[in-house]
């Protein structure tokens, strides 16, 4: 029986279904807009995904639920497993793709996503008008209330943002959530100051790098053993590329190691993890949990 267009109708739908049984229901949904009687979310177009992730469709699907897998199992190893109260918040969500991923876990009006690109923002509510879309500045805070969320999510934001914001949001994040409450983000690896000097090799030679993101990479930690000493030293490093796609200095490419997260954010979380295991995730995955 149809139960008409909306996330409520996804949910009770697809609620009992697997994580995988559900990535086949996503991908469907790149060709069926509806699927055992409920009307599914509508993509933006390969161009804007592509824009955003590199990559569309059903590849984009797939690096999504990956990351979506672990959260879920580092909830669960937190003691806070996700559950169709949990309110969530995806910070820098884009076009919604990791927020459509928890539709078949959590109800929908705990789901929430932010992003500071007004036409980013614009597409995920037209292709999923039934969750919460909303408007964030570059710096906090958010509209809102202390204690309002159980997890944020964040993929590729903090791989970009420069010391000075990943501060101000982090402790945002801590006014935000519960007590308890887990924060799970992803930054560049400390693998990336080689590629981004592969980058530079490439171009030098005159080969033509097929991504605009690779001549931005190429521009980046160009001295490359003073990058991996700072590393060592559990320091911030950011480079702001001259082709970044904001004005802001304070956007570019990030990478924060293991210590500075203990030494700078300590007093707030606990470090659960540190996941830097390329074969899982092609980004470092920090999760945090919320100390008080």
């Amino acid at each position: 029986m149809y139960q008409g267009p909306g996330a409520a109708a996804v949910f009770e739908t697809f609620h009992d279904k697997s994580d995988e049984d559900w990535l086949s229901v996503l991908v469907s949904s790149l060709r069926v807009p509806e699927i055992s009687g409920a009307r599914m979310p509508d993509f933006p177009s390969d161009q804007l995904q592509s824009e955003i992730h590199g990559h569309s469709g059903e590849v984009s699907l797939h690096e999504a639920h990956v990351f979506y897998r672990e959260i879920k199992a580092y909830c669960a190893y937190a003691g806070r497993p996700v559950r169709p109260e949990t309110a969530v918040l995806d910070f820098g969500c884009g076009w919604g793709r990791m927020a459509r991923l928890f539709m078949k876990d959590v109800r929908p009006d705990t789901l929430y996503g932010v992003d500071s690109t007004s036409r980013f923002l614009m597409e995920a509510r037209r292709c999923n008008p039934a969750l919460n879309f909303l408007s964030c500045g570059l710096v906090p805070p958010l509209m809102m209330g202390p204690e309002s969320f159980d997890l944020i999510i964040s993929w590729s934001v903090f791989s970009h943002l420069d010391e000075f914001l990943a501060g101000h949001w982090i402790r945002e994040f801590h006014r935000l959530l519960k007590p308890d409450g887990l924060a799970i983000i992803t930054t560049q690896s400390r693998r990336f100051i080689a590629f981004c000097a592969e980058m530079r090799a490439r171009r030098a030679s005159g080969m033509k790098l097929e991504h605009g993101w690779y001549e931005a990479c190429a521009d980046s930690f160009t001295d490359e053993a003073g990058a991996n000493t700072r590393y060592e030293a559990g320091q911030f490093l950011h480079a702001a590329g001259v082709r970044a796609p904001c004005p802001e200095a304070h956007y570019g490419e990030a990478i924060i190691p293991r210590n500075y997260v203990i030494k700078a954010w300590g007093h707030l979380f606990r470090l659960v993890e540190f996941l830097d295991n390329p074969v899982r995730l092609p980004q470092v995955m920090i999760v945090l949990q919320k100390i008080g």
